[in-house]
């Protein structure tokens, strides 16, 4: 990071750097926009170099009320930081400002912030912070720098600042706001987070925390995802992050800054997207790729014996062709019902394809896989046993990985190839069974001869 000499008449903020990042000395009223934040607000040919000038090109709208939150926050009366959006040249900016020095009269003299656009994000522009300051000459430029380091980085986060000789935390707007809470409902006290943390993941935070600001044996700096709870019951998914700025003689930290982001949205994407990948989105059984992924982990593991049963519902072609697919998935849903209810939670029951299914059974040998596969096969019998549902046949074949010098893969191709033949043997039985059914419940006739049945 480059040291940028501290002076008054001097930004300390890089201005050809592309971060959306602006300084604003209020006494002579002079501001200075990185060319990352000219560019974001559309400003690049003429710069405003005054606060004055940039207000004039917001809407008029909302310039009192601009002009007035930033007057309340020069004087001091709403702390070091603050959080305005203004529209400007099209877009609706949100500015993230944090007091670096005040006068003797507590107002504020030297203002920066970050910039990022609400309704357009300009590409290549990152709202992160690519500055420095000189060893502090000021207690407040000391006290604000860590803070203005990810203050800097906050567009869209909540900022928060950890003070242990007070043991008070700092919340900012936006924090609060995110979980919908106020400043009187979610007070400036530690325990206003701890207790709203998600009970499964208070074991994988917390402590880890802890333990950081204990010893810088364990680190300075910390990234974890968890639940919290909002004002209203709800559960936000956030991802918190912190830095250790100070510690003590004995090593234990005296001060923490961080940031929450919500990603609750992006963590149900990514749940819907695991949940298409490793589940049938049709019959509720594991995916293809599911049990590929498993295979792996038994392999990998080294588990012996691996049972593995291969079934294929017979006669489902027929089924589409007279009774539509509706029915066909029906069929198919039904076949997982009745395999996924006569296992316990160990198997992994999974759709390969269309009309093929497959089971791996960690721990049973060939004699148990065989007793499986004949309680399987007669609780398909009793199912179809005057059913007014169209019956469910399947052929299944078995095998098993009894050692290590046998694969998973092999054996699941030793149980495809006895699930074909189980499949041939009752061919002629199971298309005479579907073909009864169907003209039985319905005014079609079937004729076997069709070559798509063959």
């Amino acid at each position: 990071m480059r040291i940028l000499p501290f002076s008054p008449h001097q930004p300390i903020i890089e201005m050809d750097t592309n971060d959306a990042v602006w300084e604003w000395r209020v006494i002579s009223d002079t501001l200075c926009i990185s060319r990352g934040a000219q560019r974001m607000l559309g400003v690049e040919t003429k710069a405003p170099e005054s606060m004055a000038a940039l207000l004039s090109a917001c809407h008029e709208d909302k310039r009192e009320l601009l002009q007035q939150s930033l007057q309340t926050f020069v004087e001091g009366h709403i702390g070091a930081h603050v959080e305005l959006c203004f529209p400007v040249n099209g877009i609706l900016a949100r500015t993230q400002l944090v007091t670096l020095t005040r006068d003797l009269q507590g107002r504020a003299e030297r203002i920066v912030g970050c910039i990022s656009a609400i309704d357009r994000q300009s590409p290549g522009l990152l709202p992160s912070a690519r500055f420095s300051i000189q060893q502090a000459s000021t207690s407040h430029m000391a006290q604000d720098h860590a803070r203005l380091m990810l203050a800097l980085n906050a567009s869209g986060d909540g900022l928060w600042d950890w003070d242990a000789r007070t043991n008070s935390v700092y919340y900012s707007p936006r924090y609060i706001e995110m979980l919908g809470y106020t400043a009187e409902t979610f007070p400036a006290r530690l325990s206003s987070w701890e207790e709203k943390i998600h009970p499964d993941d208070y074991v994988h935070v917390v402590p880890m925390q802890k333990d950081i600001i204990a010893s810088p044996e364990h680190g300075d700096t910390f990234e974890c995802t968890y639940r919290m709870r909002r004002a209203d019951g709800t559960w936000a998914w956030i991802l918190g992050r912190g830095n250790v700025t100070q510690r003590n003689a004995d090593g234990q930290a005296t001060r923490v800054v961080g940031l929450h982001t919500d990603i609750s949205a992006s963590q149900a994407d990514r749940a819907h997207l695991e949940d298409l990948v490793r589940n049938d989105p049709l019959t509720g059984l594991r995916s293809r790729t599911f049990f590929t992924m498993t295979v792996d982990d038994l392999e990998q593991q080294a588990v012996r014996p691996v049972g593995v049963i291969a079934a294929d519902v017979n006669g489902l072609k027929m089924i589409n062709d007279h009774l539509g697919h509706e029915e066909g998935n029906s069929v198919l849903c039904q076949a997982a019902l009745l395999l996924r209810g006569g296992l316990d939670s160990a198997a992994c029951v999974a759709r390969m394809s269309g009309d093929e299914y497959a089971v791996l059974l960690p721990g049973c040998n060939m004699q148990a896989v065989a007793e499986i596969m004949y309680s399987l096969l007669q609780r398909f019998e009793r199912h179809n046993e005057g059913h007014t549902r169209p019956p469910v046949l399947l052929a299944m074949g078995s095998a098993c990985a009894e050692t290590m010098q046998t694969t998973i893969a092999s054996a699941i191709v030793e149980a495809d190839r006895s699930m074909l033949r189980h499949k041939l043997t009752t061919r002629s039985e199971t298309r005479q069974l579907i073909k009864r059914w169907i003209e039985s419940h319905t005014n079609s006739r079937v004729s076997l001869n069709d070559c798509r049945y063959r």
